[in-house]
């Protein structure tokens, strides 16, 4: 841990928090960047070591790593857009019922390039049930 924060960019600390209860305390400190660094004593000075941001650039390494290269992925405009109109058709199908978005799935279809929506499942629980039937 100390050859990590000795390598980590310094952060200026935004707020310090005491958690725990007596003999168990530890310090939060809360960084510019977002993150949190805990520590058994409140920190005197204004910045820190985030250890936290050099841990993300090595998993962003590792990651960068593991993609392979030479793959393409094909980005339709007209693809996107009839995704987003059965994600709508999803949510108004929500609303109109009053059940969480959640519960409603929706299946399509490809034909010729072009999403289709083939069926559509309501995922209802019993409290569900009874107020749509006693709504009546």
């Amino acid at each position: 841990m100390t050859t990590e924060r000795r390598r980590a960019p310094r952060r200026s600390v935004t707020n310090v928090e005491r958690a725990g209860s007596w003999g168990n305390v530890v310090y939060r400190h809360f960084l510019s960047c977002g993150h949190v660094e805990e520590r058994k004593r409140a920190a005197s000075t204004p910045e820190l070591a985030c250890t936290w941001c050099t841990k993300a650039e090595q998993k962003e390494q590792e990651i960068k790593a593991l993609a392979r290269p030479g793959i393409l992925v094909n980005y339709e405009p007209n693809l996107a857009d009839q995704e987003l109109k059965i994600e709508k058709s999803r949510a108004v199908i929500a609303q109109r019922l009053g059940v969480p978005l959640d519960a409603v799935d929706i299946a399509s279809e490809d034909i010729a390039g072009e999403l289709i929506i083939r069926s559509a499942t309501i995922y209802l629980s019993a409290r569900d049930v009874v107020r749509i039937v006693d709504s009546r």
